[in-house]
């Protein structure tokens, strides 16, 4: 249920996808290095590919599958890799390379590409670890001041039984033993013990409810959400406090791309002359073409908002390697 500091702002999702390296870690290398002896680890029909050429594309996987043994994803991406050069070696002997559609898509790949390749050069050299730990007091500066509740719960099914256990709860029962024998999640294991949240952490009728009770009491009515039915209990409550640097790292890389992105592409229009035009051909007023500055007060506690440029598109269209533990497809 926790949300991160940043959970309001508004970040570009084709970054991530289309420019990695953009908010990669300055410090993680940007392919899997080459065994000393760069050897053929695939050949088919005469062409070969080498340890380093297959393992380029481990990059580009998920990140929870970077991290695996080279050992289990080579064969994965060797057989890729495989399936990919025949599939173009048919086509390319179809005469799918000729086609107008297909040449199209290709120049605008192209395109795509190298308007990647300038954001980069433009772009990463500004994210840098003491460009972020600015930032990071910079939004800190605005943490907004809020308590937040220490809270445990009982979760059941239905309403019923939600009463039932408020009704032993009156009779004296503990609750702690009476989320570990009711409590239908994983928190029944620890009591009902959910940890800390400001109000809007938490789902609405789960705020409501807990921020009007008192600690050490526990709700004389059960709350309903998509969950199912709670019995809640707050222990306290406390100053809320601004996550570390370390936790939300990443967010901010995310979001110093966007505005670095931005700011780079408003440089570009300054410089060049731009007209719009309506669906008939007439051409449009500068004001009717182009979106109002945010106030200055509100860019400054929400830079992130301002339009974004278009993503490149086709990169980020290409269809993701399979996941490393399914099973290498057959080799003949």
């Amino acid at each position: 249920m926790k949300t991160s500091l940043l959970k309001s702002i508004s970040l570009v999702a084709f970054l991530g996808a289309t420019t990695p390296a953009l908010i990669a870690d300055p410090a993680a290398p940007a392919t899997t290095p080459a065994p000393k002896a760069d050897h053929v680890v695939a050949e088919v029909d005469g062409q070969k590919f080498t340890y380093s050429q297959i393992m380029e594309a481990k990059a580009s996987l998920p990140k929870q599958y970077q991290s695996a043994p080279d050992d289990k994803i080579l064969p994965v991406l060797a057989n890729q890799a495989v399936d990919t050069y025949l599939i173009n070696k048919a086509a390319q002997a179809a005469g799918e390379a000729q086609k107008p559609e297909v040449e199209k898509a290709i120049a605008k790949a192209k395109e795509s590409i190298i308007a990647q390749g300038y954001l980069l050069d433009k772009v990463k050299p500004l994210i840098t670890d003491a460009a972020l730990k600015a930032k990071y007091d910079e939004v800190i500066k605005n943490f907004p001041q809020e308590k937040e509740v220490h809270l445990s719960h009982i979760l059941v099914n239905d309403q019923a039984t939600a009463v039932a256990v408020i009704k032993a709860l009156k009779s004296g029962s503990d609750f702690k033993t009476l989320a570990k024998t009711k409590s239908t999640d994983e928190t029944a294991k620890a009591g009902g013990e959910l940890g800390f949240f400001r109000r809007s952490e938490l789902p609405k009728e789960l705020g409501d409810a807990a921020f009007a009770l008192t600690p050490g009491s526990y709700s004389q009515e059960p709350v309903k959400t998509d969950f199912g039915w709670h019995v809640l209990k707050v222990e306290g409550f406390r100053d809320a406090k601004p996550p570390k640097f370390d936790e939300v790292k990443n967010e901010l890389k995310g979001l110093m791309t966007q505005e670095a992105i931005v700011n780079l592409v408003k440089d570009l229009r300054k410089n060049a002359k731009i007209t719009f035009f309506d669906k008939d051909g007439k051409p449009l007023p500068l004001e009717a073409a182009t979106k109002p500055e945010a106030p200055a007060s509100e860019a400054a506690t929400a830079p992130s908002e301002v339009a974004p440029p278009p993503p490149p598109a086709a990169p980020s269209e290409v269809v993701p390697p399979p996941a490393p533990e399914a099973a290498p497809a057959e080799t003949k």
